[in-house]
């Protein structure tokens, strides 16, 4: 009956020579009690955003994928599921942890841990406004305070997964020592 455990009566029936008939019961027992076996697929990468890695939705998915499933006896196919998504909240490199679970026919379940590495490795193109002249000294051109300003001026900056306005800063302002022109 597709159930865990299933119980199977066999009788058996044995007569001698004058009919005379005796019958015995033989009960087995089907309980399958081992836990599947759930192998996740190689961690994945992501530039920008765990966006960019959907989760699996399927088996098939998760098997397509290089993950694996394995059983002494059934996996219920449709009992794979996501049940957890955890960041570690760390930035560059962001690791995303996802928990998939499998069930057996018997309800046996398996977990496996399934990592993504959310990570930027390209760097922002960022250049500067044309060149300007002053006429006495160098406050005749004040330093950009923010980006908006830098790039009101001119400026370009622009990065694969989001530029961080707050981090723009005057590193250096350095002069060359001659006298006219600075």
């Amino acid at each position: 009956n597709n159930s865990c455990p299933e119980t199977v009566t066999r009788v058996y029936s044995i007569e001698d020579y004058c009919g005379n008939e005796t019958r015995a019961t033989h009960i087995i027992t089907i309980n399958d009690v081992d836990a599947p076996t759930l192998i996740a697929p190689a961690p994945l990468t992501a530039l920008c955003s765990i966006d960019e890695r959907p989760a699996y939705e399927t088996l098939d998915e998760f098997l397509n994928a290089g993950g694996e499933a394995l059983d002494n006896c059934e996996i219920d196919p449709a009992s794979f599921t996501l049940i957890s998504e955890v960041s570690d909240g760390s930035t560059c490199p962001n690791v995303v942890t996802r928990i998939y679970q499998i069930t057996d026919i018997c309800g046996n379940v398996s977990n496996v841990s399934h990592e993504i590495i959310v990570e930027d490795f390209i760097f922002p193109v960022f250049t500067a406004p044309a060149a300007t002249e002053a006429v006495c000294g160098i406050d005749e051109q004040t330093a950009f305070t923010s980006l908006d300003d830098f790039l009101t001026a001119g400026g370009f900056a622009s990065d694969n997964c989001g530029i961080d306005p707050a981090s723009f800063t005057l590193v250096s302002e350095i002069p060359e020592g001659d006298n006219c022109p600075l």
